[in-house]
């Protein structure tokens, strides 16, 4: 059997210009860099938008849907460490992407849909493809090059900037379409993405091969080259796990080759507790700063106050008409929450040029800082970001206050005064605070700090109505809930026809109060058009569905039964409050100082753990490291939003403004232990 050697002749200068190129690069390159960039298209689009579709659209409340974020981010960044695994061992790299885009992309088609064994299983489909696809196409731009080729680092540079690009763009068209249409159209636009980064992939999968073979080739003619020239030379000593000091070391008194490497990790473990409490700070973006950008920022860019909220069944304050929301022109231009999550990739994308020049400038005057050093500017930058955070907060915090007499039944007052409710959530109380702990009330007046959010009016509402509306409520959703579950089981048997429609009601006795749909009736679509999901007839005062109720349904029709005097006092604080959202410009700016911080930490940080890591357990320090700043980090972010809405804003970011200041004087104060146990690593 003959065997073909490949021809390598004119590949002698591995950065050569060959056939098939495109600006330097291999074509195959922006093969893998727009399919990267779909990919993060599709998964920074999501993102910008699950916590929102929690607490607005299911209505969760700020604990739960953390909680969910906390367990999806932690596990969406731990599956890459199986997906690598499986692989190497399995699959191989090329079909693990192909597989993992497939998952991906049947999760957030899940996700466009409303019953919630669709969400769960959306996440799950998200978890496991990302685990697949993340550390597998990254392997690949690698692989593409040899080893000596000078190519390589501005290969990983275009391809990164795909994915700030996928980050940047996703965020901007999934939050546009959650505003103009509704979170599912974000979510299916999503899935859109990972689809397109599919095609790309697949149709150029056959370049990316043929690359792949030739380079493997070049690589192993050049290691039979090198044999070849080496037969003469005396064979070298067998070498040890921990080489021992060179002979200048030794008459040095040097360390051990053995001692270096265990300082070295040391410095790697020490550094990495640091960029955990960093990345928990820059995560919260994902969570808490999103919420704020909903609820407490001025989505209207291009006007200097904010409009008073109108609301569904009432009209608005009388000086609402002169701040009409509605018609076309800059003024009337509105962002959505979600869209804010592009500001980051956008200033990553503007600035890290900027900043790879800048060190290399301080490098060029012996003057570049040791990468402890840039770590510790990083986690400074973070607590400057939260002091901007906490003066936007100031900014808000301006009070509203109205008259009430006293405060119905059904909301408590604790001893500063603070508004709350108590709920029993699987045998357990559960306190809910009112305005994080702002919405108070004092001798006969109503006050609110900063905004009332749509959420806590409403809840706050449903919390004053009568025991008698509530157990009315309580067994329509119940009736519709049980109806529901009964029609479905027959059209399955074949007993009712598909299109068969059930209708429950109740009666809300004359004591339950008036019945004003304040916040509006649960509403759905139909032919394209919103209408109530249920039928009020106030003569009989019997309400009718033939639907079931989400958690926001339920809290609109609870609110529908709230105390008279509350309800046009609390409505009157949650109007008027609405005019106290802040500027745009302060997340701007946020954003900016963070990702100064982002800059000089996360790209140094990486190029660290391969520079001291010992060379047998690269693979080992990037993992953990990865694991610790991805998974590790990512989890105790969300776990820390779960307590956003318990204390007000200014003491939620003055947390992470103090933790940082107090981690970076800590990491100025080891810099004199940390450097010299790098032994030369700079």
């Amino acid at each position: 059997m003959s065997s073909q050697v490949p021809d390598v002749a004119g590949f002698d200068s591995p950065s050569k210009r060959r056939p098939g190129e495109l600006f330097g690069h291999p074509t195959c390159l922006f093969t893998l860099f727009f399919a990267e960039m779909w990919e993060r298209f599709s998964f920074y689009g999501m993102k910008a938008l699950l916590i929102l579709y929690m607490v607005n659209y299911l209505f969760w409340r700020q604990a739960e849907a953390s909680h969910v974020m906390a367990w999806y981010a932690g596990l969406v960044y731990a599956t890459p460490v199986l997906g690598g695994i499986i692989a190497d061992k399995v699959t191989g790299a090329r079909w693990a992407v192909v597989i993992g885009g497939v998952i991906i992309a049947a999760g957030h088609f899940l996700l466009a849909f409303e019953p919630m064994p669709f969400f769960y299983s959306g996440l799950v489909c998200l978890i496991v493809g990302t685990g697949f696809l993340k550390p597998n196409i990254s392997t690949q731009v690698g692989a593409l090059y040899r080893t000596d080729d000078e190519r390589r680092d501005s290969a990983f540079t275009i391809f990164y900037m795909g994915i700030n690009l996928g980050a940047f763009i996703g965020p901007l068209i999934c939050g546009w379409l959650q505003l103009r249409y509704s979170y599912h159209h974000g979510f299916a636009a999503a899935g859109v993405g990972m689809v397109f980064g599919l095609i790309v992939y697949i149709a150029g999968m056959s370049r990316v091969v043929r690359r792949e073979k030739m380079i493997a080739a070049e690589e192993a003619a050049a290691r039979e080259e090198q044999e070849k020239n080496d037969t003469s030379a005396k064979p070298p000593e067998p070498a040890s796990i921990t080489p021992e000091p060179t002979a200048d070391e030794a008459r040095a008194g040097g360390p051990s080759m053995a001692r270096i490497y265990f300082d070295r990790s040391v410095v790697l473990v020490v550094i990495c507790v640091f960029c955990i409490l960093f990345w928990v700070g820059f995560e919260q973006a994902a969570n808490v700063m999103n919420l704020w950008a909903d609820q407490h920022t001025n989505k209207y860019v291009f006007r200097g106050a904010s409009p008073v909220v109108a609301l569904p069944e009432v009209a608005p304050a009388p000086d609402a008409a002169e701040q009409a929301t509605t018609g076309g022109g800059l003024r009337n231009w509105q962002i959505s929450a979600a869209m804010t999550q592009a500001i980051n990739p956008f200033f990553i994308i503007a600035l890290a040029a900027v900043f790879a020049w800048f060190w290399q400038f301080l490098e060029r005057r012996r003057k570049q800082p040791s990468t402890p050093l840039k770590m510790a500017f990083g986690v400074f930058f973070l607590s400057c970001a939260y002091g901007v955070m906490l003066m936007a907060a100031h900014a808000e915090n301006q009070e509203t206050t109205t008259p009430l007499a006293e405060v119905p039944h059904g909301v408590l007052i604790d001893e500063q005064g603070c508004l709350y409710s108590v709920e029993v959530e699987d045998g357990k109380e559960e306190r809910s605070d009112y305005g994080a702990t702002r919405l108070r009330w004092t001798a006969g007046q109503l006050s609110m700090r900063g905004v009332l959010t749509d959420l806590d009016w409403m809840r706050a509402l449903g919390a004053s109505s009568s025991e008698a509306h509530k157990e009315a409520i309580a067994e329509l959703v119940d009736r519709a809930d049980e109806r529901d579950h009964e029609v479905r089981r027959a059209k399955r048997a074949g007993e009712l026809a598909r299109d068969a429609t059930w209708e429950v009601e109740v009666t809300i006795p004359p004591e339950a109060g008036e019945v004003l749909p304040i916040a509006g009736w649960p509403m759905k679509e139909v032919d394209d058009e919103q209408v109530p999901k249920v039928s009020w007839h106030p003569d009989t005062r019997t309400l009718s569905t033939t639907d079931i109720f989400s958690e926001r349904d339920k809290a609109q029709l609870l609110a529908a039964g709230a105390e008279h005097e509350f309800r046009e006092a609390l409505t009157e604080i949650y109007q008027e409050s609405s005019t106290r959202r802040v500027s745009i410009a302060w997340l701007l700016a946020f954003y900016l100082v963070l990702t100064i911080g982002e800059l000089c930490l996360s790209p140094v940080g990486l190029s660290l753990v391969t520079k001291a890591a010992p060379p047998r357990y690269v693979g080992l320090f990037m993992g953990f490291w990865f694991f610790t700043t991805g998974a590790v980090s990512n989890y105790l972010a969300h776990f820390a939003g779960g307590y956003w809405g318990s204390m007000t804003p200014g003491q939620y970011f003055i947390i992470f403004g103090v933790l940082g200041i107090i981690a970076t004087v800590i990491m100025l104060l080891l810099i004199r232990v940390l450097k010299p146990m790098l032994h030369g690593v700079h």
